[in-house]
């Protein structure tokens, strides 16, 4: 029984984690939108492989939006997506 009761609670983990949650984003929405579609994609992709699912988002970012995207992707935090702007001058 207890063999069982763990599969379900495997399970039922797994469905709980299958949407993107995003806490805080200054990004324009239609960016962030298509950014979240990418990281579901990339993982879905790569489901046993998050360096290739990083490597993928990044790239895409790169070229879709201009270069300096970082993404950081494990199990044990999830990920994260940054940006740096650099404005001249400062």
């Amino acid at each position: 029984m207890g063999e069982t009761e763990g599969k379900k609670d495997e399970a039922d983990y797994k469905r709980l984690q299958t949407f993107p949650l995003v806490r805080h984003s200054d990004m324009p929405e239609e960016m962030r939108v298509e950014t979240m579609e990418l990281c579901v994609t990339a993982c879905e992709k790569f489901s046993n492989n998050n360096e290739s699912a990083a490597k993928m988002i990044k790239e895409t970012m790169d070229k879709k939006f201009g270069s300096s995207w970082h993404v950081v992707i494990g199990e044990g935090f999830g990920f994260e997506i940054t940006h740096e702007l650099h404005s001249p001058g400062l």
